[in-house]
């Protein structure tokens, strides 16, 4: 890493209200904190887009269609059973996978994903972080005040919605406070603090009456690239990056399926949350001579800033979509 041309970017960018950047020396990878105001009355739709420290690295000694090896590290002594983690990969041939990893013995990480295709075995480097939970980021007590649910109904109640393990269904979570027992559940009463939050999705917190709550995530900036699987139809996704990531930068117009005359009926297209609740539909258009991202009403968004969470309509077959940092990141 040589994050100092990415502090001169982040600081300028992150100064904007309800947003800091601590400083850090040209060594150390940068860290901070971004504040996500979360409104009345809507389903807002935020990201976790500041992520824990990194726990290991190194290069990948061996894969194979279940596991990855680093025999320079003792997972069972460094890591803690019953957490999950984010495995980073980067270097040829990656191109920024991650993986959700919950088991793992000695030097082995053990995989769902067939990550081989994705791994030169002696080359390929990673990262381990511990993955975000929702006690972590919303407080184990309820750190923003949300408003709480005094009996287990939710009419009336704010409530945060993440998506499942096979990101296909949201698990519906709400903060329980009956004045002598105070803690985070689903729907089925199973206490969720420690519910694990994978950064490449969005997550939704529908607010009921009341004023705005800001929601402060802190954490390290992450700086290479991610690679998104994206199911056929809706994709909730988290954009990964803090500040100064937008449309035109993103990489993303590599990966989703463009319009070539403006019509979207089979054009990916991403839709941007805005403040009242809404979503501002977005394409990639490319009719051989111009290529731009744009809206419906043809507004030219190529500097438009992502926001933490969007959703991306994919209107084929799954596929990958890869998201780089803007280039400051990596200077």
């Amino acid at each position: 890493m040589k994050p100092k041309s990415i502090l001169t970017a982040l600081t300028a960018a992150l100064l904007a209200p309800g947003a800091l950047f601590a400083q850090t020396t040209a060594t150390t990878t940068p860290v901070g904190y971004v504040t996500q105001t979360v409104r009345p009355n809507i389903a807002n739709l935020i990201g976790v887009n500041l992520h824990n420290a990194t726990v290991a690295s190194g290069v990948i000694d061996a894969s194979t269609s279940t596991s990855v090896t680093d025999n320079q590290v003792n997972f069972t002594t460094l890591l803690t059973a019953g957490k999950s983690y984010i495995l980073e990969l980067n270097g040829a041939p990656d191109n920024g996978v991650i993986e959700e990893v919950v088991t793992w013995n000695g030097s082995t990480l053990s995989t769902t994903t067939n990550l081989t295709s994705q791994i030169t075995n002696g080359t390929t480097t990673y990262k381990l972080r511990e993955a975000a939970t929702l006690g972590g980021i919303f407080g184990a007590n309820n750190t923003f005040g949300l408003t709480p649910s005094s009996d287990g109904d939710t009419t009336s109640c704010d409530t945060i919605l993440v998506l499942n393990a096979a990101g296909d269904a949201f698990v519906t979570c709400f903060y329980y406070d009956d004045g002598s027992t105070q803690a985070w559940y689903d729907l089925d009463f199973n206490e969720v603090t420690n519910l694990p939050l994978i950064y490449a999705d969005s997550m939704y917190v529908s607010r009921v009456a009341g004023v705005d709550k800001d929601i402060v995530i802190s954490g390290e900036v992450k700086t290479s690239k991610t690679n998104l699987y994206l199911g056929a139809g809706n994709n909730f996704v988290g954009s990964v990056y803090p500040a100064g990531s937008t449309f035109g930068n993103s990489g993303l117009s590599a990966s989703l399926s463009p319009s070539t005359d403006g019509d979207t009926a089979a054009a990916d297209t991403v839709l941007l949350p805005q403040a009242d609740g809404s979503y501002l539909t977005c394409f990639y258009y490319d009719d051989g001579s111009t290529q731009a991202w744009y809206d419906l009403d043809f507004n030219d968004l190529s500097n438009v800033s992502l926001t933490p969470g969007v959703v991306i309509q994919n209107k084929g077959d799954a596929k990958n979509a890869i998201v780089t940092p803007p280039t400051s990141y990596n200077q």
